[in-house]
């Protein structure tokens, strides 16, 4: 039977528990943090570049979406609002610190294939080394182009989605997402061309000894 609960709460739509929610149904809470908060901070997680800071916006996300009844379901899904939210706190973490938080560990394998094409093996470092550098160039965009990478490429929200969420015109969605691409591309190799170059230096000196 417990099961049985579960599996029809999971089955509800986001819009029905939040309105559970809001009258103190812990368990629709539950349900909507289960389906969100590895979205949320991995979204944070990839903008601010620290783990500490991802977890802390999540939380505080979700705490607001626990007390905020301002969620309109006409202007867009429950993920962007929350993506929404997450933004501006981010926003507001990097004015009041203005720098980043260290890097993380490479833990989650994909997100190379999600937003480069793979390089001949001659050119591939390690695959480690490649996620490293891609979360580095992400994080070193400017703040107008990271957030539009993240939004449609890693989020995969289309751009009237991210348009709503940076409330920028759909066509400046195109043109940033454009831009940065091919910034982020740019970055990647140099970051590779540095790495190799750097290395055969040290084989060298290495020889020389």
């Amino acid at each position: 039977m417990i099961n049985l609960i579960s599996a029809q709460v999971m089955a509800t739509t986001d819009l029905e528990l939040l309105e559970r929610m809001q009258r103190g149904d812990a368990e629709a809470f539950k349900v909507l943090y289960q389906r969100y908060h590895q979205r949320v901070f991995r979204f944070a997680l990839m903008d601010s570049g620290g783990d500490v800071v991802a977890a802390d916006v999540t939380q505080e996300v979700f705490m607001q979406l626990v007390d905020n009844v301002s969620f309109d379901p006409e202007r867009g899904d429950l993920g962007g609002y929350l993506f929404g939210m997450a933004r501006n706190l981010l926003r507001r973490h990097r004015r009041d610190n203005q720098r980043y938080e260290t890097l993380v560990s490479d833990e989650e394998g994909s997100l190379y294939d999600t937003l480069i094409e793979h390089r001949e093996p001659s050119q591939i470092v390690s695959r480690a080394q490649q996620q490293r550098d891609l979360r580095a160039s992400i994080i070193a965009l400017p703040a107008h182009f990271r957030e539009v990478i993240l939004l449609c490429e890693l989020e995969e929200l289309d751009y009237v989605a991210a348009a709503r969420i940076l409330d920028i015109p759909i066509g400046t969605v195109r043109s940033r997402l454009n831009r940065a691409r091919k910034a982020l591309a740019a970055a990647m190799t140099a970051g590779v061309a540095t790495r190799t170059t750097n290395q055969v230096g040290d084989s060298y000196e290495l020889r020389a000894v």
